[in-house]
């Protein structure tokens, strides 16, 4: 079902990047070199040398659109994601073609040196071109793919929470074609559409044309599951069976083998091994560089707080982080001194009166969340992770929030999936763990860069709670 249109929107994607590739290179060297734009001080190259780019372009883009994930789509993603992905791959692939093709000048494997106003200009045209043509495909697909081939009709057999919520992900697929007919229950529910009861099968499939039966009862309906499989084996529709085990998940679940035989491991999380190493050298070098390059800025801002208000520069204050351990988060002071001694740790309000007035402005700019530089330095956080939390907080929230202690897994961070989704301070904790919680099922380095970017455009880095 999801797999069989997954593949063809695909291969749509990599036929536009192909063209699209090709095209911007073209482009390229017309506006360079013909449309009269730019000087050409050291001649117009020969066309037919430039050609031999070509492959090495294609190579180079497409090999690391694989490596981004961009070609395993698992949900249709929202534009800016698209354009980011698009961004740094047309970066990364321009820098590369740089160095490739001075080493083959180097070595006289080649007698021509590639321009390097020629590949700074590529960069913005193949950005813009290569961000269209993936539109151009997307719908292309939609208008002829799925005309062609028709829509999925899918009946789901169950009423019940796991039967509803593969419903509810199901409908994220409707760009490929995916839609839920309806439901098969004996419990009548006036807020479903429900077209029978599960004995009801062919006369509902015959009558709706369905074409894809998902099976997402509970454990318990075991001989209930087994009929419908029957009747829907000797009807030639798709059969999918959702397990009632995953319910119980902790993280994400994974299949294994132990000498043949399957296994479900539950809290399985691709932040692991060499990723960890990699993770950690990242956070290193850019908060390093980031503490050297801003400490000027940082020496002001620490000299406004000490003359405007009473009290130390620093205030730190005890998180929770990584496997649950306590360490000392330090951010520019905001309060007044002993702002807590009143009312406990609790999220700070709108319109505070604990908060001094040049700490109002640095909360509002995020800027009092820079030290915590120092605290990915030492590496008690991460740049990107699930924010910390105060132990007090953490004691109350872990016995009502499910799952609420698994985001403690990987390390907190300073901005996270959560907060550049708005999802900051005050705001429903549970779907804040549900955002920290997709974060940890599906890290990746570019999940990361994308958070980092969509941070930086909102210049806003946390939550604000405590002082």
């Amino acid at each position: 079902m999801i797999k069989k249109r997954r593949k063809k929107l695909v291969h749509f994607f990599i036929f536009s990047d192909f063209a699209a590739i090709i095209f911007s290179f073209l482009f390229t060297f017309w506006l360079r070199f013909y449309s009269g734009l730019f000087a050409v001080p050291k001649g117009i190259p020969v066309f037919s040398k430039y050609l031999s780019i070509i492959p090495f372009l294609i190579f180079v883009h497409m090999v690391h659109f694989s490596y981004q994930g961009y070609y395993k789509i698992k949900l249709r993603r929202n534009r800016l994601d698209d354009l980011f992905l698009v961004f740094l791959n047309t970066i990364t692939s321009a820098f590369l073609i740089i160095l490739i093709f001075s080493y083959l000048k180097s070595y006289r494997f080649i007698d021509f040196e590639v321009s390097r106003s020629y590949i700074v200009l590529y960069i913005p045209i193949g950005i813009f071109l290569i961000f269209i043509f993936r539109q151009i495909a997307f719908k292309l697909f939609s208008n002829i793919y799925l005309k062609r081939n028709g829509v999925s009709r899918v009946l789901v057999a169950g009423t019940g929470d796991l039967a509803l919520m593969t419903a509810e992900n199901l409908k994220k697929y409707t760009h490929f074609g995916i839609e839920i007919t309806g439901f098969l229950s004996h419990e009548p529910k006036s807020d479903l559409t429900i077209l029978g009861d599960y004995g009801d099968l062919e006369k509902i499939v015959k009558q709706y044309c369905i074409t894809d039966l998902v099976i997402a009862l509970p454990s318990k309906e075991y001989d209930t599951t087994l009929k419908l499989i029957e009747t829907a084996n000797n009807l030639l529709i798709e059969i999918r069976l959702v397990p009632d085990i995953l319910q119980i998940a902790s993280l994400k679940a994974g299949m294994e083998h132990i000498e043949g035989i399957p296994v479900i491991n539950l809290g399985d999380i691709p932040l692991q091994g060499w990723q960890v190493v990699f993770k950690r050298v990242f956070d290193i070098v850019v908060s390093a560089l980031g503490l050297i390059i801003i400490s000027p800025f940082l020496l002001i801002i620490a000299l406004i707080i000490k003359l405007t208000s009473i009290g130390p520069v620093f205030y730190s204050q005890t998180r929770i982080g990584l496997d649950g351990k306590n360490f000392r988060m330090i951010k520019f002071r905001t309060m007044i001194v002993n702002a807590e001694k009143e009312t406990g740790a609790i999220w700070s309000p709108p319109n505070d009166n604990r908060i001094t007035g040049i700490g109002r402005i640095l909360r509002k700019l995020s800027i009092d969340e820079i030290p915590q530089l120092l605290n990915v330095l030492k590496g008690d956080m991460s740049l990107v992770g699930p924010r910390p939390e105060r132990p007090e907080l953490v004691e109350k929230f872990k016995h009502n929030i499910p799952n609420y202690m698994l985001r403690h897994s990987v390390k907190t961070g300073m901005t996270g999936w959560a907060q550049v989704h708005g999802l900051r301070g005050n705001t429903p904790l549970d779907k804040r763990i549900e955002f920290d919680i997709y974060y940890i099922q599906n890290w990746s380095f570019r999940l990361d860069l994308e958070i980092i970017w969509r941070t930086l455009l909102k210049f806003q880095f946390i939550d604000k709670s405590g002082s």
